[in-house]
């Protein structure tokens, strides 16, 4: 076993030797962190790389970041935070923590404007399906500086993707003062969402981390209301030579949800007019899903870092009338709206990198701990609905509970020793080995999977051009050769344009949860084949920069073809199988931000065909669009946005939701879509405060024979109204 992983990671690195021999231009990759709306995805990326020039007698440059049109200038020059990236022993990038001004986004996660597109039950928090299936696989195998998520760490039955948080969906934060956010938001049907986030070093260097979110919701129809919890603590320290550094973090979701398994009747439902009394399949069931998860990152960086550290000092604008005195070749000058911000030494970026640095060094060595605990609880106390076979059952109580157990350790070596921004290393070599224990526990019984799992990356870098391959393969348990081989091409295109190739071959084995089941449907199925992904992916982005006039801010494609053998799913009478034919899928995106002066237009339209709908099923296109206004007022104090966003997707055999499995399965009754929905909102930004108004599906009312359904047998949620404050505390 571990030969034949070994020979496929020494075929990959032979691989991306052979195919980059031919590049030999010079320069380097522009990175962006930018969502398909131009705010900032992660949330908070930028191009964190110069050219590739020695530096050693380059002044440092300090903290990079981009303020944007930001109403208030404390944060950029205080408040600084990073993403956290898989098998990583560098800070790759940092930016404030911005607000996007069009803040009504902030109300469901699920319709957020980032290239993706969800339909839920109908109902803020509920469980959601993506109409654009493996999207944020092709994102990350386009993405600069990114690496698919390891192979064990994949939650393929995850239903709550946008509410689901994660260790590594989260940024780090390094801050010169405290500094605090609040968000509070309501509507006319009871939702409820807040928001709570504080972090602060408590010593130079070492910063700690709270964030609290709470999505609540009653619900219009009969139980139908949930209550998401999610609470992250996060840590991180670095050593004043920036050589070692420590990440830590606690993350707990709970997730509470109503199941009334949609309603009895798609046509007789429009009748009644009110919504709860609108009959539905389940009046007392629920399901709980709760996940804990912690992490435990340190590295050690064998090669010295630092000759002396600088202080940077940086000069921002602000909106207010403050003067700052400031010194000019030794001449005191006042500076109107202006405020001098010193930068202390945090993570390296404002050091200087020794005078010679070696491709070939003692490297970094780092070690990943992780554990995470995912548990799924249903109850029922009436079970007279059509997802029971009465026969079967001798009482009116239902319960069911299923865990899944994860601990694993990484630990790996890297020559990647210097910051990227003062040389970037031509040859990056990564390699380790994942030792892994899994658990899946039921109500009544449980087995344990032990794995070992080597894997390795290489980068080169050349000129203009950035090759990487990665490699990854599991030995031992169920999963016992799953593998991955990745490649990734990515070329600057000009100065701020980008062209990626993406290669990918994997072949895995299927959730745990197909495996075994104990619950109400019961199965245990041992002999499954692994499925098989290969795909190739081609993307371009052109990202402007805010302060340049032209019409066109951003344009990105995406281009993949993939081809899926021996896919598993649930079928109609909610058992698994696997299906043994190969489908090709076949996704083209668009995603465009037009600027006409003060007004905005940003669109996101994907098209997409499966050769054979047993295998894959998505809708032929989708699209989000969002146009609106942008105005500023009292010496740009006051921003003000106004706009209506329309969503749309063809119809399709989507598939249905079992709340007694908690997992989504194939049908062939109800098809949904071909229907516009569209809202209109409006955000108030005034210096650290925003508030927003949104009206949501406008064209509800509208409607004379209303037949609009998120997802089968689930209608799409009428007309409403919501509203909310987010304000920022620097202390």
């Amino acid at each position: 076993m571990y030969k034949t992983a070994i020979k496929r990671i020494i075929a990959t690195l032979l691989f991306v030797i052979i195919v980059v021999m031919p590049f030999s231009a010079a320069g380097q990759i522009n990175k962006s962190g930018r969502s398909n709306n131009g705010n900032i995805t992660n949330p908070l990326m930028i191009n964190d790389e110069e050219d590739s020039v020695a530096t050693e007698n380059k002044m440092p440059e300090g903290i990079v970041y981009d303020s944007g049109e930001e109403a208030d200038s404390v944060m950029p020059g205080k408040v600084f935070a990073f993403p956290r990236t898989v098998r990583d022993v560098k800070i790759r990038s940092l930016h404030h923590p911005t607000l996007s001004p069009d803040g009504v986004e902030l109300i469901n996660p699920a319709s957020l404007f980032d290239g993706n597109y969800y339909v839920d039950r109908g109902a803020l928090g509920q469980t959601h399906l993506s109409v654009i299936p493996y999207l944020d696989q092709t994102i990350r195998l386009l993405d600069p500086h990114t690496t698919i998520s390891p192979l064990s760490q994949q939650f393929q039955s995850d239903a709550l993707p946008a509410y689901r948080k994660n260790l590594h969906s989260l940024p780090m934060y390094q801050t010169l003062v405290p500094y605090t956010l609040l968000s509070y938001g309501s509507s006319l049907n009871k939702d409820y969402k807040i928001s709570v986030l504080h972090t602060q070093n408590i010593k130079p260097r070492w910063n700690a981390a709270f964030i609290y979110d709470l999505t609540s919701r009653d619900g219009v129809y009969t139980n139908a209301g949930g209550t998401n919890h999610m609470l992250d603590v996060t840590t991180n320290y670095y050593s004043a030579d920036s050589r070692y550094q420590l990440q830590g973090g606690v993350t707990f979701n709970k997730m509470r949800q109503e199941e009334n398994g949609g309603v009895k009747n798609d046509t007789t439902c429009w009748e009644s007019s009110r919504r709860a009394g609108v009959p539905v399949n389940m009046y007392k069931a629920q399901n709980m899903w709760r996940d804990l998860e912690f992490h435990l990152h340190q590295s050690f960086n064998t090669v010295r870092q630092v000759e002396k550290i600088v202080p940077i000092t940086t000069q921002l604008s602000d909106t207010t009338n403050d003067t700052s005195v400031v010194e000019k070749d030794g001449v005191n000058d006042t500076v109107v709206n202006t405020r001098v911000s010193v930068r202390d030494t945090v993570v390296g970026y404002d050091t200087i990198m020794p005078a010679t640095a070696h491709t070939y060094n003692t490297g970094v060595f780092a070690l990943d701990l992780h554990y995470c605990k995912h548990r799924r609880i249903f109850t029922d106390s009436q079970t007279d609905s059509w997802f029971y076979d009465t026969t079967l059952l001798d009482t009116t109580f239902y319960f069911d509970s299923t865990a899944h157990h994860k601990l694993y350790a990484d630990l790996y070596w890297t020559n990647d020793a210097y910051m990227s921004h003062r040389w970037k290393n031509p040859l990056v070599i990564l390699f380790g080995l994942r030792p892994e224990l899994n658990r899946l526990q039921f109500a009544t019984s449980h087995y344990d999977m032990v794995s070992v799992s080597p894997f390795a990356r290489v980068v080169f870098n050349i000129g203009q051009m950035r090759l990487s391959g990665d490699a990854e393969e599991v030995t031992g348990s169920h999963s016992n050769g799953d593998y991955r081989l990745a490649g990734k091409l990515e070329m600057k295109v000009g100065k701020r344009s980008r062209f990626d190739i993406g290669v990918l071959s994997e072949a895995l084995s299927p959730d745990i949860q197909y495996y075994r089941n104990d619950g109400y449907y019961s199965w245990d199925i041992n002999d499954y084949n692994k499925i098989k992904r290969q795909q190739v992916a081609l993307g371009y982005r052109l990202d402007e920069a805010d302060t340049l006039k032209s019409v066109l801010r951003l344009f990105e494609t995406r281009t993949s073809a993939m081809l899926v053998s021996d896919n598993v799913w649930f079928n109609d009478n909610m058992q698994p199988v696997q299906g043994n034919a190969t489908g090709m899928l076949l996704q083209a995106s668009v995603n465009t931000h037009l600027k006409f002066g003060w007004f905005n237009i940003r669109m996101s339209h994907t098209l997409q065909h499966s050769s054979d709908e047993d295998v894959m099923r998505v809708p032929l296109f989708a699209s989000k669009n969002s146009f609106y206004a942008d105005a500023k007022a009292f010496k740009k104090a006051l921003l003000l946005q106004f706009g209506v966003d329309l969503r749309y997707h063809t119809l399709y055999h989507a598939d249905g939701w079992n709340p007694i499995l908690g997992a989504y399965y194939r049908q062939d009754d109800v098809e949904v879509g071909n229907y516009f929905v569209a809202d209109i909102w409006l955000t108030l930004q005034i210096k650290r405060a925003s508030i927003y108004l949104k009206a949501s599906h406008i064209n509800a009312p509208l409607e004379k024979n209303p037949h609009y359904f998120s997802l089968p047998h689930y209608p799409m949620e009428d007309f409403g109204l919501y509203w909310g404050v987010i304000w920022k505390f620097f202390n």
